[in-house]
């Protein structure tokens, strides 16, 4: 069976224990690959490896990190084929959808290195108090880079979502320690091995694959960390930030990602919009759009229209067989609480139908809980002062979606929501790769990007030069 090794500074490596854990393809749930369970010896080992090379890589021109990046990117394309085989496999995606997370993430490195090489710094000047003459005391204002990062991806989008800490962190002349999920981590692991291949040098970049239980705590509270950058659940996000004292965190939590459906929306734009994002990847987003919040007054219809459009889906299937089980006590309980099923998918061990629950109410689970899903949840409203209410009681706040043709409408709605991202007529979803991009409340802290995450992964230092002799 094929095997993922770990890289710790030079070397790839099998666990020093002895240990690996086998990963099933969601597809048939029969075993695909092994991961190497990485210590807690070696999770250590791998941060020692960052620190040391972390003094000769901070130095290292910029136009020497983008060479070598280039040279990333072709060998990149010339494997796309094949990672986005290795990635259809492990997580269960269609192939197409696969395709589009490694073309996604070779972008996402262009878009870095082009706001890298924008990047200024500013000038201070003394004299503008009138405490000193002009050009005695001058201040120049750079950006440095932090350290060792730790970088903790999900397995939904192994690739996409650890790309996006990993390039920056790298290219703003970090070094990294890279914790993938379980699942996801053989695709990571190869779509990384053509770093290594195209010569960034050794621990720069450290991949430790294994158990969370055994090596998450040490890699987390190990003092070389400067930043941990984690996407995951809220539950694991709130521990790493127990534990972590004193340590920048960038959080990208779980989601409520709602749609605020009006009695001005345009039913066919809104529906198309609501079951794509709904249902994409079986629901397993976290932009994914969550629950429905729809104005009586289009409550029927727009039911009818997404049983209608939803029945017509053939989804992927979902990661594991526990996964489908939790989506099933969702429903049971909001069912035997009174809530209609519109339509009810049809379930075979993890792969499963779409289903929407129509007339949920704040008490049932699948109102307050993530459910991460092929299943979507309509509550019903009776004006936009009820909508605004319902959706505060939502914990997360990572987007949302107004559904109306009236822009005064759907701004004003959009100035109330308090969330990272609001969606104007369209799912909810990230992207641009770009545009800032981020939670608050359970969904996390800070908003990333392009230029947001080079700022975060960078400190502030300011120079000051003085001159003496200016007559």
């Amino acid at each position: 069976m094929q095997t993922a090794h770990l890289k710790i500074g030079s070397d790839w490596q099998e666990s020093e224990n002895g240990k690996t854990i086998t990963l099933n393809s969601p597809w048939d749930l029969n075993p695909f690959a092994q991961i190497q369970a990485a210590s807690a010896k070696q999770a250590t080992l791998a941060i020692d490896m960052a620190a040391n090379s972390f003094l000769t890589w901070r130095n290292t021109s910029l136009s020497a990190r983008l060479e070598i990046f280039e040279k990333i990117i072709a060998r990149l394309i010339q494997s796309k084929d094949e990672l986005a085989q290795v990635l259809s496999k492990e997580i269960g995606k269609f192939p197409k959808d696969a395709e589009s997370e490694i073309n996604r993430s070779i972008g996402y490195i262009k878009l870095v290195m082009q706001a890298l090489a924008q990047q200024t710094g500013r000038l201070y000047y003394g004299d503008i108090t009138g405490q000193y003459e002009s050009m005695r005391k001058t201040g120049l204002y750079t950006r440095e880079p932090l350290g060792v990062i730790l970088a903790i991806s999900s397995f939904n989008y192994p690739i996409n979502l650890s790309i996006t800490k990993i390039a920056p962190a790298i290219l703003a002349g970090n070094t990294v320690v890279f914790k993938p999920a379980t699942q996801g981590s053989y695709s990571a692991t190869a779509f990384y091995s053509k770093f290594f291949e195209a010569g960034l040098p050794d621990g720069v970049l450290n991949i430790v694959t294994g158990s969370s239980s055994e090596i998450g705590d040490v890699l987390i509270t190990d003092e070389r960390i400067k930043l941990i950058a984690f996407t995951g659940s809220t539950g694991v996000g709130r521990h790493i930030g127990k534990i972590s004292t004193g340590i920048p965190l960038l959080l990208e939590l779980g989601g409520k990602d709602a749609a605020i459906v009006t009695n001005n929306a345009d039913i066919e734009v809104a529906t198309s919009e609501i079951v794509s994002g709904g249902f994409s990847y079986c629901g397993q987003r976290c932009t994914a759009q969550k629950i429905v919040i729809a104005y009586d007054g289009i409550a029927d219809k727009l039911r009818d229209k997404l049983v209608e459009k939803s029945a017509l889906l053939d989804l992927n299937p979902m990661i594991d067989e526990a996964s489908a089980d939790y989506i099933g006590e969702l429903i049971t309980d909001a069912t035997e609480k009174g809530a209609h099923l519109a339509l009810s998918g049809q379930r075979s061990k993890n792969h499963w139908q779409a289903s929407i629950i129509d007339k949920i109410s704040p008490e049932m689970r699948i109102f307050s809980e993530e459910q991460f899903g092929p299943v979507l949840p309509i509550i019903r409203v009776k004006d936009e002062q009820e909508a605004i209410k319902i959706h505060a009681e939502l914990k997360y706040g990572l987007q949302a979606s107004v559904y109306s043709q009236d822009i005064d409408e759907a701004f004003r709605i959009s100035s109330k929501l308090e969330v990272g991202t609001v969606q104007i007529n369209a799912r909810t979803d990230r992207g641009p790769d770009n545009f800032p991009f981020g939670g608050v409340n359970d969904s996390g802290q800070f908003m990333q990007g392009t230029i947001e995450t080079l700022e975060l992964m960078t400190r502030g230092k300011l120079t000051v030069v003085n001159l003496h002799n200016l007559d």
